[in-house]
């Protein structure tokens, strides 16, 4: 099998499509055998750790799944529900995005297909982080807790709309993609992140102005950061923006966006 294996090329030698912004080399060839993307995930490419990255994460969150399934029972415990929809949701968006990043390369059919899954995966995984919060974080003092039997239903149209702009995004706008494509994404993104972080913020806001202090609020603050700094690399084309084909394989902004 490995005979199929090919060596990467440059931007020029791919459709327009293809291309990465600042990203110059590493291409891999289109319209071979599924078997060559498949194996290419032990080949050096610009995508690989684009796969990698989410492929180790949905090991790491397998094997915490099984942890959790010896500690309570994930299955037939009602309270546990949500945090086991939740871990599968979260299994769904990194299968998605690793099988996106390495299958696209394949045709433009593939590249459409697999990145629509991939938005797909997001929006069901910002469903999933709403059935989490409304109904482990929440505090009895929050003033909108009346809309905690809305808010599954108002996060499942939320994360319809991530799927639509992101997807309409996609095939609306060519290659160089304009700035209002990533908003529509953000936007969009940002949008279902407002809802589902509303009963963190109101524990964040209560630390503010009374002290308020709980043990779980230090991995939320962490969490809220992280989002921020993710949405400022994927939006931002940094670090290959000033240094064009220097992270073609290593360290460009879709890979620091992923990890």
């Amino acid at each position: 099998m490995w005979h199929l294996m090919k060596p990467t090329v440059t931007k020029e030698q791919v459709p327009l499509l293809f291309h990465e912004p600042h990203v110059l080399s590493g291409f891999r060839h289109l319209n071979q055998p599924w078997s060559y993307y498949f194996l290419s995930l032990f080949q050096v490419h610009n995508e690989c750790l684009n796969s990698w990255t989410h492929l180790i994460a949905l090991i790491l969150i397998i094997k915490k799944m099984f942890t959790f399934s010896m500690e309570v029972d994930l299955i037939t415990d009602p309270y546990m529900w949500p945090l086991t929809s939740g871990i599968l949701s979260i299994i769904i968006l990194y299968l998605c995005s690793s099988l996106a990043h390495c299958l696209q390369s394949r045709s433009e059919l593939a590249h459409y297909t697999c990145f629509m899954f991939d938005y797909a995966g997001i929006g069901l995984y910002g469903t999933g982080s709403i059935v989490l919060h409304y109904n482990y974080c929440m505090l009895p003092t929050y003033k909108l807790g009346a809309l905690r039997e809305w808010a599954i239903t108002i996060g499942i149209g939320l994360g319809v709309v991530v799927c639509m702009c992101c997807s309409i995004s996609k095939i609306r706008y060519k290659r160089p993609y304009p700035f209002v494509r990533k908003v529509w994404q953000l936007g969009s993104v940002g949008g279902i992140y407002a809802w589902l972080i509303l009963p963190i913020a109101h524990r964040v806001f209560l630390f503010v102005i009374s002290s308020q202090w709980d043990q779980g609020l230090p991995h939320h603050m962490e969490q809220m950061v992280w989002f921020l700094v993710a949405g400022f690399f994927f939006g931002s084309d940094i670090p290959q923006r000033f240094f064009p084909g220097k992270f073609d394989f290593v360290g460009h902004s879709h890979q620091l966006f992923h990890i």
